[in-house]
């Protein structure tokens, strides 16, 4: 559905406006003097149909613009990109928008942006005006709209018009939670329809949620694609690190630990600044190390670490969490949370308990020797998959946790 190859756009960078007067004057005097800025550098990728796609990178790293050639708002500089189906996009809040029009001929003027005839838009308006929920708003000018508003409409607008690609960039920021909730549900009926979805987001949960690929963007390059959870568990290392350099994390050869660990993990990740190291993670239920539990049952896990004896003990704790297949944390438990500190350096056993109220399925423990003084969290000795847990249930329920409840039926 989507193909792009050796896509580059740069940007000249004048230190005033007079550089821009000169250089349209005298081109070949003054070209070679003008910086070039590379906001996308050789950008390599090919979409199928049907795939829900995530792109992530920190701010500046080209995804905005990667997504702006993509739907035609901006031309590349070199390359070349190819897109096999009708488009629909959710970039920046205003983008196919005029400020004067209302609502409704706002729904008409994206139509035909579209190349969407007007008679098949009258027939998608009263959808797109009961998905955006905006009233009798939807009759005035979208000047007027409040910034969630003007989402909702946009949302609707996109997802209504029924595109072969939808590429939605962060907007869903904007909204409220009901809203969100709305919106994703609608990802996933579209998923099922078979819509190529392109979704840019700093929420790596949503990111692992709905999508099963990753593409990370780094100073205008792809730094890493593929499977969701790999890519972005690589990419939480590289923003919890003090490096600059994406290429730096990803190419980077671990060296050997000077303490010498007692179980050999099948990580899905593992990184972390080596100060301080988890040296073993053991599952247990009644005493006996295991991975398969009942739902209810009583989870505990024992770690062990060792702790430099320069480590700060006031901002050094441990952490651990379930996880399901998408990567997305669904028990947490930090000693931090519960205003718990090491005592000692050196060897520590820590304890967690909790109970597995989750249903039937499989799932991620996650460990984390942590230091907790900034934002971002970052990590002496990071684990996704320092062990594995398979619950089993006598039915499978819905929803994803399984707490005990009290439901009371009365006769009148």
């Amino acid at each position: 559905m989507i193909k792009v190859k050796n896509l580059s756009k740069v940007y000249k960078m004048y230190k005033n406006p007079g550089e821009r007067v000169k250089e349209a004057i005298f081109p070949k005097r003054y070209s070679g003097k003008i910086r070039d800025f590379y906001a996308l550098r050789d950008v390599d990728f090919e979409i199928e149909k049907g795939e829900t796609v995530g792109i992530i990178g920190k701010n500046g790293s080209g995804k905005s613009t990667l997504l702006k050639i993509l739907t035609g708002v901006i031309n590349p500089t070199t390359g070349e990109k190819v897109m096999n189906g009708t488009v629909s996009a959710l970039l920046e809040l205003g983008t196919g928008f005029n400020p004067e029009y209302t609502g409704i001929e706002n729904i008409y003027l994206n139509g035909t942006i579209m190349g969407i005839p007007r008679e098949e838009m009258d027939k998608k308006v009263d959808e797109i005006c009961e998905f955006a929920e905006i009233g009798d708003f939807i009759n005035q000018p979208v000047k007027n709209y409040s910034s969630g508003m003007f989402v909702r409409l946009a949302f609707a607008v996109a997802i209504n018009t029924k595109p072969e690609i939808l590429i939605v960039d962060e907007a869903l920021a904007v909204g409220d939670y009901r809203f969100q909730a709305k919106c994703y549900n609608k990802f996933e009926e579209l998923k099922e329809e078979g819509t190529t979805i392109l979704f840019v987001s700093h929420d790596i949960d949503a990111v692992r949620r709905f999508c099963e690929r990753c593409i990370w963007l780094d100073g205008g390059r792809v730094v890493m694609d593929g499977d969701v959870n790999t890519v972005s568990s690589k990419y939480m290392e590289f923003i919890t690190s003090n490096e600059t350099d994406a290429m730096a994390v990803i190419n980077k050869e671990k060296k050997e630990r000077e303490i010498v660990v007692e179980k050999e993990f099948e990580a899905i990740n593992r990184f972390g600044t080596d100060i301080g190291t988890v040296k073993n993670v053991r599952v247990m239920k009644s005493g006996e190390e295991t991975e398969v539990f009942e739902t209810g049952d009583e989870i505990t896990v024992e770690v062990t670490v060792d702790i430099p004896e320069d480590a700060d003990l006031t901002t050094t704790g441990l952490a651990v969490s379930i996880k399901n297949k998408s990567g997305i944390d669904l028990v947490v438990a930090a000693m931090h949370d519960y205003d718990l500190r090491f005592k000692k350096t050196g060897i520590n056993h820590v304890t967690f308990k909790f109970n597995a109220y989750l249903n039937c399925g499989e799932y991620t423990l996650t460990t984390g020797l942590e230091h907790r003084e900034t934002y971002p969290i970052s990590y002496f000795d990071y684990i996704e998959g320092s062990a594995y847990i398979n619950i089993l249930c006598d039915r499978e329920y819905f929803g994803i946790l399984k707490v005990p409840s009290e439901i009371i039926v009365e006769e009148n």
